[in-house]
C-alpha cells in the first residue's frame, strides 16, 4: 500500500513544482512587460496612497525645421484639434485630443534663436483616474502613438501624483515603503520640517541616467498639505519633469 501511494506521490509532487516554477516565470515575465508607471502605481497603493493625476512623457530632438514634421503630425492625427502659437522666435503648433479619462498632446516646438536653436517634437498622455484599464489603454496608446510620432526609440519619462492620507505620517515611512516595493536603493536625500526628496535606482526600471559613479531612475518628493490634511506625493522615474 505505501509502495502504491508512493508511486503516484513522488510524480504528483514533481507537478506540482513545474506548475509553481511555470507560474512563476509567467508572473515574473508579466511584470518585466509592465509599464514603469505600473510599478510606480503598485508601489504607491501598497502605502495606501491615493492617486489623483498621472502623466507619461517623452520627445525628439529634430535638427532640421519642424515644418514637414508638423504636416505628417496632422496627416498622422487628423481628428486631433490642432493649434499655432509664434511668441519669442518660438513657433509651437499643438495638438490635443479627450478620451473620457485620459487627455493626449503633441507638441512640436521650433525656435529660432541663432545662439541656440532647438526643435523638438513631444507627446504627453496623462489622467487622473488610474486602475487597470486605464494602464491597458495608456499603454496601447503610448505604444501605437510613438511608433507614428517619433523616428527612434525615445526615453519615456513617468510621474504619478497623489496624496497620503494619513495625517499623523509624514516622510520616512511612505518613502521607505515604495523603495521597498521597488526593490530600489536610495542615492541621496534632502529632507525638511514640510519636505522630503529621495533620489535612488532600481533595476525593476527598464530606463536610468549615468550620474558620476553611479546611477539613478527614481525620485521620491513628498511636501505636507497647506492645510494640513494629509501628505502630497510625487513619484517619478527616471527623473521628475515637473516641480513638487
Amino acid at each position: 500500500m505505501k509502495e502504491c501511494c508512493r508511486k503516484y506521490v513522488i510524480p504528483f509532487m514533481l507537478l506540482t513544482c513545474l506548475i509553481a516554477v511555470l507560474i512563476g516565470n509567467k508572473t515574473s515575465v508579466a511584470r518585466q512587460n509592465e509599464l514603469d508607471i505600473e510599478k510606480l502605481a503598485y508601489a504607491v497603493q501598497q502605502q495606501r496612497g491615493t492617486v489623483i493625476e498621472w502623466s507619461l512623457h517623452t520627445r525628439e530632438l529634430d535638427e532640421h525645421p519642424s515644418d514637414w514634421t508638423v504636416v505628417r503630425l496632422k496627416k498622422a492625427f487628423p481628428e486631433w484639434e490642432w493649434s499655432l502659437s509664434d511668441t519669442s522666435g518660438s513657433e509651437t503648433v499643438t495638438g490635443t485630443k479627450r478620451n473620457g479619462f485620459i487627455e493626449e498632446k503633441i507638441k512640436a516646438v521650433t525656435s529660432e534663436h541663432k545662439a541656440n536653436p532647438v526643435s523638438y517634437v513631444s507627446y504627453e498622455i496623462k489622467g487622473e483616474k488610474w486602475d487597470e484599464s486605464t494602464a491597458k489603454r495608456a499603454s496601447k496608446l503610448l505604444q501605437s502613438r510613438t511608433e507614428l510620432i517619433f523616428k527612434q526609440k525615445t526615453v519615456v519619462f513617468s510621474c504619478i501624483k497623489g496624496v497620503f492620507n494619513d495625517e499623523k505620517k509624514f516622510g520616512r515611512s511612505q518613502v521607505n515603503g515604495i523603495l521597498s516595493s521597488l526593490q530600489a536603493k536610495e542615492k541621496e536625500a534632502i529632507s525638511e520640517e514640510d519636505f522630503l526628496s529621495v533620489s535612488a535606482y532600481s533595476s525593476l526600471f527598464s530606463q536610468a541616467l549615468s550620474l558620476p559613479g553611479e546611477e539613478m531612475n527614481l525620485q521620491i518628493g513628498l511636501r505636507k498639505s497647506n492645510a494640513g490634511h494629509g501628505t502630497y506625493f510625487t513619484v517619478g522615474t527616471p527623473i521628475l519633469t515637473n516641480e513638487y
